[in-house]
C-alpha cells in the first residue's frame, strides 16, 4: 500500500530552507543575533559565509556562493546588512516574503524582499499597524539602527532620525520633532543588495 504524504507550500518551503542552512556551518562569532523575538529573527551576518547562511534561498547580491566580494565590499564601505527571518507564516503572507534585509547605507535604508525587490518602509509601516506586529518590528528596526551607528560613527544622526521618521511613523511616533523633509522614494529607485 502506498502512503500519500501532503506537504503545504510553507512545509516544503521549511524543509529547503533546513536542508540548505545545514549545508553552511558558521560559528557564533561569524554572526551577531540582535533581535530574536515572536515574530522575527535579525541577524548582522559578520562574514561571508554567514551572509550565505541567513541569505539562503534569496537573491541577495551578498548571499550567492561567489558574493565575497560584494559582502566585503559593503563592510568597506561602512554598509551595514541585516537580514531578517520572519518567523510568523501569515506575516510572510502579508509581507510576500520569508525573509527580508535592511541594508543601511549612509543615512538610509534599503528594505528587499527574498527575490531582492525594494520595499518602501512606509508600505511595513502601513501593514505592521494594520496587522498588528508594530512592537516587533520596532524592536528589530530600532536595535538595527543602534547597531550600524554603534559601527559607523560618522553618520548624520538628525537626518537619519529625520529619515527613520518619516519613514516608520507608527515605530518612531509623532512626538518626535519635525525635521529636515528627505524624499525616500528616490533613494530606493533600482538599488539592491
Amino acid at each position: 500500500m502506498k502512503r500519500i504524504i501532503r506537504l503545504t507550500e510553507s512545509d516544503l518551503v521549511k524543509i529547503v530552507h533546513r536542508v540548505i542552512n545545514e549545508g553552511i556551518k558558521i560559528s557564533k562569532d561569524e554572526r551577531i543575533k540582535l533581535i530574536d523575538n515572536k515574530n522575527f529573527l535579525l541577524v548582522i551576518p559578520l562574514t561571508n559565509d554567514a551572509s550565505c547562511k541567513y541569505g539562503a534561498t534569496t537573491k541577495w547580491c551578498v548571499s550567492t556562493k561567489n558574493s565575497s566580494t560584494s559582502f566585503n565590499s559593503y563592510k568597506d564601505r561602512c554598509n551595514t546588512i541585516g537580514m531578517v527571518m520572519i518567523k510568523d507564516p501569515k506575516i510572510q503572507q502579508i509581507i510576500g516574503s520569508t525573509k527580508i534585509a535592511l541594508n543601511s547605507w549612509g543615512r538610509y535604508v534599503e528594505i528587499h524582499n527574498d527575490i531582492n525587490r525594494g520595499l518602501q518602509p512606509s508600505e511595513l509601516d502601513v501593514l505592521s499597524n494594520e496587522y498588528g506586529f508594530v512592537d516587533d518590528l520596532m524592536e528589530v528596526v530600532k536595535s538595527f539602527v543602534d547597531y550600524h551607528h554603534s559601527v559607523c560613527e560618522n553618520i548624520e544622526n538628525e537626518i537619519y532620525g529625520s529619515f527613520l521618521l518619516k519613514s516608520f511613523p507608527s515605530l518612531y511616533g509623532d512626538n518626535q520633532p519635525e525635521e529636515e523633509e528627505v524624499d525616500i522614494n528616490s533613494k530606493f529607485q533600482d538599488k539592491s543588495i
